[in-house]
């Protein structure tokens, strides 16, 4: 009678096996934590990208929330519980709403948007040449305190200057004309705010060349190309602001 012999696994074949599992799960575990990653990144850049986009809706479609009881003389916003011993009914105030302001904090992660307000400092000087010679001159602007609206950059992502990590707070204020009904653009660095928010009104603010916002991806979650959000020259509508792509080299 013969030794039937039945066919198995060695140990050691069977160590190799789970190793060999072992290693390519792990690497489908990390492409896939990197694809998922990527893909956050993105969809930070683009949800910004909206949000730009949308001010210069606001700043067309004007809504105002002020309330009865807030005052508006001078262009200084109070709002309860300030006293406000003279306020003064929607549509009857000196203000008008003229634009938004968008700023992006020190941390380049908080984002902080509200509404510029202002008035004519004279009912009689005569109309400037230009809108900008007019809201220069003729015009008292800040931004008001009533419904500022807070948000921040997401997935970890942080706005930089291009081709650095280093992070850049910037303003970017978007007017309304009166005098032409024109939108206009003006992007400062640093945070403005209050009676600083007209640190950009000026020549050197009104971007008259294309401004490139880089968003800096969390440390060890993206491999790739850095992506920035671009606020062409003389941007008057939401179709001038942009993703450049990365073929650019924009922000690496």
């Amino acid at each position: 009678m013969g030794i039937r012999k039945q066919a198995g696994f060695t140990i050691i074949e069977v160590m190799l096996f789970l190793a060999v599992t072992g290693m390519l799960t792990v690497a489908i575990l990390v492409g896939s934590g990197i694809s998922i990653s990527q893909q956050r990144y993105r969809d930070s850049v683009n949800t910004l990208k909206s949000l730009i986009q949308e001010q210069y809706s606001e700043a067309a479609n004007v809504s105002n929330d002020r309330g009865n009881d807030a005052s508006c003389a001078n262009a200084v916003i109070a709002q309860p519980p300030d006293p406000v011993p003279n306020p003064q009914p929607r549509g009857t105030s000196d203000c008008v709403i003229m634009g938004r302001l968008f700023t992006v904090g020190d941390n380049g992660i908080d984002l902080t948007i509200s509404n510029v307000v202002g008035y004519r400092t004279s009912t009689t000087a005569p109309a400037e040449a230009t809108d900008l010679l007019e809201l220069q001159k003729n015009y008292k602007i800040t931004a008001s305190p009533i419904d500022t609206e807070q948000n921040q950059v997401e997935w970890g992502a942080k706005i930089v200057k291009p081709k650095t990590t280093t992070l850049e707070p910037l303003s970017i204020m978007i007017i309304r004309s009166p005098l032409s009904g024109s939108i206009m653009t003006f992007v400062g660095d640093g945070v403005a705010g209050g009676a600083n928010g007209l640190n950009t009104l000026d020549a050197a603010g009104l971007n008259t060349s294309a401004r490139n916002i880089c968003l800096d991806a969390e440390v060890g979650t993206f491999v790739g190309k850095r992506q920035a959000i671009r606020i062409n020259a003389l941007a008057s509508s939401a179709s001038a602001i942009e993703i450049p792509s990365e073929s650019e080299g924009v922000c690496d």
